[in-house]
């Protein structure tokens, strides 16, 4: 009796610790899979590089990457933004090419560089600013690329290229406000974007 007792427990020990090595298996699958399922890379140090300007504007370029930096700062205060001009770095303007991205990665030590094109700029609405028109309607187009330094390569593109423009309220009279409200309402848009694509997620607190 006292050997069949035995031959129980003995093959209760040996189910038990087949469990724990299934379940300690188990648990290093689940977090195999949160390494694979990790969110992209968190650039803590991002240069904005002054966008080259095809627009009638003139500066547009260099307005929209000053507010650009500006805003970006603003709102991921976890992320440093270093704004680069072509004189400081000794390149044309953007977008750079991918070998100086790598070197100005290096003098600026920015993990990423944000560069593009403003494409457009466009207000609509009849004569506007004066009194008797409707609400101004603005269309901004641009295109703009995320490139990682590290390996100068391009991370992300992103294109604002909208089908209508956008309305805004008739009690804004000058056109440097429209300005400031149409760029800002750009910039929050694609900032969504990037935020979405891993580029300045916040690390979860315990």
């Amino acid at each position: 009796m006292k050997q069949r007792f035995a031959e129980i427990a003995l093959l209760l020990m040996l189910v038990l610790l087949g469990i724990c090595l299934l379940a300690v298996g188990v648990g290093a699958q689940d977090e195999d899979s949160e390494e694979e399922a990790k969110p992209a890379p968190h650039f803590a140090r991002i240069g904005v590089y002054e966008f080259d300007n095809i627009t009638k504007r003139r500066n547009a370029g260099k307005e929209f990457s000053r507010i650009l930096c500006d805003r970006l700062a603003a709102k991921f205060s976890d992320v440093e933004f270093v704004y680069i001009t072509p004189e400081d770095s000794g390149y044309p303007e953007g977008p750079v090419l991918l070998k100086h991205a790598q070197r100005l990665g290096e003098k600026y030590e920015v993990q990423a560089i944000i560069d593009g094109t403003f494409l457009g700029y466009k207000v609509t609405g009849g004569i506007w600013p004066n009194r008797a028109t409707p609400s101004p309607e603005v269309i901004v187009q641009l295109k703009m690329r995320v490139v990682e330094t590290g390996e100068g390569t391009v991370f992300a593109y992103y294109s604002h290229i909208p089908r209508k423009p956008r309305v805004y309220p008739s009690r804004i009279r000058t056109e440097k406000k429209l300005w400031n409200y149409a760029i800002r309402d750009v910039i929050d848009e694609e900032a969504k974007r990037m935020d979405e694509d891993g580029l300045f997620f916040e690390e979860e607190e315990d």
